[in-house]
């Protein structure tokens, strides 16, 4: 059994909630069939299941990178990686607010499971997708290449918030 996660490890999960797919511009509106980066938030109230937020891609066009069409900009919050040369991507939410910084260690090789990164934005709509600790178990951090500290999760929870009063998501 994988040792218990941290709140801000990366992890590589395939979310399942329908509205991760229909709010991040997917064509299908299905949920993912494939894993991506996903962000350990929080645990549940008996601290068994972790609370994962996914990393959706931003789309590569002629004009640069952008949001995907259908994506609802409020939900999904534009994420600077630290120590890379990425651009952020556009915001477009109803609201200005500053990109989620992803902390990248650059004195850590890749993990197989990790893509290169590109533009991307994290899950800001709510707290994410409760796994459950059976699931969980095989949940491997992406080895401190990739992390979330403290006062990045603190601004994460902060739009949740806002978004819960202003614009809450279907559960």
């Amino acid at each position: 059994m994988a040792a218990r996660l941290a709140v801000g490890d990366v992890v590589m999960y395939k979310p399942t909630r329908t509205i991760f797919a229909v709010s991040s511009g997917s064509w299908t509106g299905n949920p993912a069939n494939k894993t991506r980066p996903c962000v350990v938030v929080s645990y549940n109230s008996d601290a068994t299941s972790p609370i994962l937020a996914p990393l959706c891609g931003a789309r590569y066009t002629t004009v640069g990178w952008t949001r995907r069409n259908e994506m609802i900009a409020d939900w999904w919050h534009p994420v600077r990686f630290a120590n890379t040369s990425l651009p952020i991507p556009p915001d477009g939410a109803a609201v200005q607010r500053q990109p989620i910084t992803l902390t990248h260690n650059p004195s850590v090789m890749r993990p197989s499971s990790l893509s290169v990164f590109k533009p991307s934005y994290i899950w800001a709509g709510d707290a994410g997708e409760i796994v459950s600790k059976y699931v969980a178990q095989y949940l491997t951090p992406v080895n401190n290449y990739l992390s979330l500290d403290a006062q990045q999760l603190a601004e994460l929870v902060k739009w949740w918030n806002y978004w819960f009063v202003y614009h809450r998501p279907p559960p």
